[in-house]
């Protein structure tokens, strides 16, 4: 009995293990092909058509010579046809020498077949429509790889590099290992080239269409490839020239390779993303007709060191991927004549950027333009700016933005907790303190007359403000949730207390109106700590939502012989609080 109980323990666990491999919705399984191998799948469509992924060998691949790839599987009473091979399905195979792939096969993704070194023999019944990076890199084949009117893949120790005519289409990364190649003629039948088709070939020097291809052509011996419809140069090399007449520089167009330099003629408007990634670039001039910068366009051009950049009304940059990040060489930006706006995240990382010269026709400086740029430290802003956007300098080496009278923004150097703002400035701009980090103390200058709405709005550090003796005008919001403020001196220039101006002000317990004062707006005081305030005689208009939410207030001090005014400004609610003094 307790054999039999041990045996049906065991069985028990035996099946527990089996339903865990193969759950019952489980997309992966594995069947034997003709060449005596277990493929792994995974169901890719379990409606019509049903497809499957072929992932490899199930077990040993040691002695693996020859794989021939079934066209479908039968699985649970359903066929499934394979149609892709999976990345490195069947890479470092050094034993494999052939495979047979059929025709229901259309992908093979990236290093399938990546380092089966006496692999030699491909036969394919189909037709490829997309091939991955290396994935037949490191093999021993010694041919050209065509899949109908496809070419698939190129090897890298051709002597001669020459595509067929009639080809039609030259997949990705065909070319990828072709790392020597120099020179190479497009036949005038070809009607697709992938961005990625001459990936890698950083030595080619020399790229012809031939005449009479309907959809590319190399005009103007260019040296690169021409999508005639677009007029788009969609692959360059080193040696390649931008025709007028061009509209857009294609993704990935110049990335890796060895260009030195490159004029971009006026009819271009579009630089799209990674156009010149890792480029040899040392200076570039971005024409005015450009409107779009893709990104990462000129990401880790090491050797860039100038852009004139004359693009007129150019959209915000890619704030994720920066166009010129990594471009560890780039020291001075100049913006054109006719720039009006220096567009959003433009030269946001560029981390040794020193010196950036801005004309006197811009108005704008977009969100986060030379965030991260440590090195810059000195900006002029010519009087045509009228907005800097949020964080357009922060964390840069510029700690406070300005042109002659107008304080655009505040962005602490190493942990400030005191600023004085320059004498001179009349104005503090809106959002101006928004990213003042640990700053506690501000001291404003007599010059200053106006305070721009949401000026210190939301400054979580500010204990204390010295004030201007000249200030006229504070707008909406402008000390708003200046939660750690406790006290402030209005001075007798003030002529309104403005919407907002010292809402969610935790901390505020006492403030004094000056004489000068007329007005107290709506929601002026809304949920602060206020616990008392002096009103003067001035005073001819108060808002009933002035005080709204001051839960701690219990003082109103007002002249003496005018509680019948105050009285009449103020609801009832507030009159207990009068006291006249």
């Amino acid at each position: 009995m307790k054999r039999i109980a041990i045996l049906l323990a065991f069985m028990t666990l035996y099946t527990m293990s089996i339903a865990q491999v193969h759950k019952p919705n489980d997309p992966n399984f594995s069947m034997k092909c003709k060449t005596g191998q277990y493929l792994k799948y995974t169901i890719t469509s379990k409606k019509s058509p049903y497809t499957v992924i072929l992932n490899g060998i199930k077990g040993d691949t040691e002695n693996v010579k020859k794989i021939e790839i079934p066209a479908t599987v039968l699985y649970k009473d359903t066929v499934y046809a394979v149609t892709t091979i999976n990345k490195g399905a069947f890479s470092n195979i050094s034993s494999l020498t052939s495979v047979t792939i059929p025709q229901t096969v259309k992908t093979i993704k990236a290093e399938a077949f990546k380092n089966c070194s006496a692999l030699k023999s491909i036969k394919l019944s189909g037709t490829i429509e997309h091939c991955g990076e290396n994935a037949f890199a490191g093999t021993a084949i010694a041919k050209p790889i065509y899949s109908g009117k496809n070419l698939v893949y190129y090897p890298a120790n051709t002597a001669e590099y020459k595509i067929n005519e009639g080809t039609e289409a030259i997949l990705e990364y065909a070319f990828g290992t072709c790392k020597e190649m120099s020179s190479i003629t497009i036949p005038a039948s070809v009607n697709n080239i992938y961005a990625s088709s001459f990936a890698n070939c950083t030595k080619l020097t020399n790229i012809t269409v031939a005449e009479g291809n309907v959809k590319y052509d190399s005009r103007n011996d260019c040296n690169a490839i021409v999508l005639k419809a677009e007029n788009k140069i969609i692959i360059g090399c080193c040696n390649s020239t931008i025709p007028n007449g061009i509209t857009s520089i294609g993704r990935t167009a110049f990335a890796n390779t060895p260009l030195q330099k490159i004029d971009i003629p006026s009819t271009v408007t579009s630089i799209e993303d990674s156009a010149f990634y890792n480029s040899e670039l040392t200076l570039v001039t971005i024409p005015e007709s450009v409107k779009e910068i893709g990104a990462s366009a000129f990401v880790r051009n090491k050797k860039l060191a100038v852009v004139n950049f004359n693009a007129t009304d150019c959209n915000p940059i890619n704030k994720d991927y920066p166009a010129f990040a990594q471009c560890m060489s780039l020291i001075s930006v100049n913006f054109g004549d006719n720039v009006r706006i220096v567009p959003a995240y433009a030269f946001m990382a560029c981390e040794e950027l020193r010196y950036a010269t801005l004309s006197n026709s811009i108005i704008e400086i977009g969100d986060k333009a030379f965030y991260e740029c440590k090195m810059l430290s000195y900006i002029e802003l010519p009087n045509s700016v009228e907005k800097v956007g949020p964080q357009s300098f922060y964390e840069s080496g510029i700690s406070e933005p300005v042109h002659s009278d107008l304080l655009f923004a505040y962005f602490p150097p190493n942990y400030a907790t005191e600023y004085s703002i320059p004498e001179g400035i009349k104005t503090i701009g809106r959002y101006a303190f928004q990213y003042a980090g640990n700053l506690k103390t501000v001291k404003i200058p007599n010059s200053v007359t106006k305070i721009e709405e949401n000026a210190f709005f939301n400054f979580l550090e500010l204990e204390s403000i010295i004030m201007s003796d000249s200030l006229e005008i504070m707008e909406y919001g402008a000390f708003a949730y200046c939660t750690k403020m406790k006290s402030i001196t209005l001075p007798n220039t003030l002529k309104i207390i403005n919407n907002n101006v010292f809402m969610g002000c935790y901390n505020l317990k006492k403030v004094t109106i000056p004489n000068s004062v007329t007005e107290i707006n709506n929601l002026a005081f809304y949920d602060s700590g206020l616990e008392s305030i002096t009103l003067p005689k001035s005073i001819q208009k108060i808002s009933s939502s002035a005080f709204r939410q001051c839960y701690e207030l219990k003082n109103i001090y007002i002249p003496k012989g005018t509680m019948s005014q105050f009285k009449n400004m103020l609801d009832a609610e507030y009159h207990s609080k009068l006291k006249e003094k």
